[in-house]
């Protein structure tokens, strides 16, 4: 980040310390970067206000961005039936969560989630599926997404199945669906058509218009973001928030 800002910054810098006396002078290009870096040296907190104000600048522009898509994709974020959905299908109380199985923040922000559950019954996790930590991560994620359509009722059971695993392989997807007692050959059949790549790459569209770079990530109605993992104490207190 400070590389790029100091990259940024560094026309600004010599624009701004470019005095009265020295924009009269008739410096080389050499002389008068000698004389920003003696600036600099006087008055470092000069560039160190300066990152900083950048920084809020990009904070607060990201912040702008977030929202104006978080409208613009409210529907698919939020209303969207062909999601996988995780505690109470009718809740008051919805959180969309970006997801990917073989993310370790994302198996321990799953922890937090099912304490959760147990004493939210309002609570309606909208999981958007997501593949983006390798080909395991995809087929993982096509086949969760093939049983929020083919089996809703048991997309939280593959769900928490997939999330047992310390890292969900491909070869094994099969026997987990299996043992969650689902129809693996038939949910293989539909994760792997063309409706399910497609609504896989909507959600990987969907993460990134919000500007969301990593899982796991929580949405919620109102705009609040939680990007990574958030223990029981900070979750309880947003699940608190939203109901008033």
């Amino acid at each position: 980040m400070k590389y790029r800002v100091l990259n940024i910054l560094a026309p600004v810098l010599a624009l701004s310390l470019a005095t009265p006396a020295l924009a009269q002078a008739d410096l080389s290009r050499e002389e008068f970067q000698q004389r920003v870096r003696e600036a600099l040296m006087a008055e470092p907190e000069m560039l160190r206000d300066a990152i900083v104000k950048l920084e809020e600048n990009d904070r607060l522009a990201q912040q702008a961005e977030f929202a104006k898509q978080l409208e613009k994709q409210s529907a698919q974020l939020f209303a969207n039936r062909t999601d996988g959905i995780m505690g109470n299908p009718k809740g008051e109380i919805e959180m969309v969560y970006f997801t990917d199985y073989n993310c370790p923040y994302c198996h321990r922000l799953n922890q937090t989630l099912l304490e959760v559950m147990k004493s939210e019954p309002e609570l309606k996790i909208i999981v958007k599926d997501i593949g983006i930590l390798g080909p395991d991560s995809v087929k993982a994620a096509r086949l969760a997404l093939a049983t929020a359509q083919e089996a809703p009722k048991q997309y939280e059971e593959l769900h928490q199945a997939l999330m047992s695993q310390k890292r969900v392989q491909a070869a094994a997807l099969a026997t987990i669906a299996d043992k969650a007692g689902l129809n693996a050959k038939a949910l293989q059949a539909r994760a792997d058509s063309d409706e399910i790549a497609d609504k896989l790459n909507q959600n990987l569209t969907l993460f990134r218009a919000l500007g969301l770079n990593g899982t796991p990530a929580l949405v919620f109605p109102d705009g609040t973001l939680v990007p990574g993992a958030i223990d029981k104490a900070g979750l309880k207190d947003i699940l608190k928030k939203q109901k008033s």
